[in-house]
């Protein structure tokens, strides 16, 4: 009997500890998102930009430096961001050597990650800028 007690409040104790760390990554993994897309926002930004102003027959100038370095600001965040999360991922590995847990995650490593083009539909990976066939931005 004590020790069925003692096997619950272990698997309660790591899913405990599980709930958080789900949790944790969860934020941490939206916060990259948001990141990500205000760099996306002003890649289109720019993009207008320069097309009107080679419409009018203008030159580039502070409004670049200004995205420029509101850039620079974003991709250090997610820089953080990541950091945070890999950090995570090692003291969840630390956390399992240490201790017996038990995993309830459900398994989705055969899911793949990727990305669909909004204009023609194609397939690309996660990481891409801009789709592979049509060259839009993703």
């Amino acid at each position: 009997m004590e020790e069925i007690k003692s096997m619950i409040n272990k698997i309660g104790k790591n899913i405990t500890k599980t709930s958080k760390d789900i949790i944790k990554n969860t934020k941490l993994s939206m916060q990259l998102s948001s990141q990500e897309e205000k760099l996306k926002n002003i890649y289109i930004e720019i993009g207008k930009k320069v097309y009107e102003i080679y419409s009018y027959g203008g030159n580039i100038g502070e409004f670049f430096d200004e995205k420029y370095k509101e850039m620079l600001s974003i991709e250090k965040e997610i820089d953080i961001i990541k950091q945070k999360i890999a950090e995570n991922k090692n003291s969840d590995n630390a956390y399992t050597n240490n201790q017996e847990v038990i995993d309830t995650r459900p398994n989705v490593s055969n899911v793949q990650e990727c990305r669909i083009c909004q204009a023609c539909g194609q397939k690309n990976n996660i990481n891409d800028k801009f789709c592979l066939k049509c060259g839009r931005i993703l």
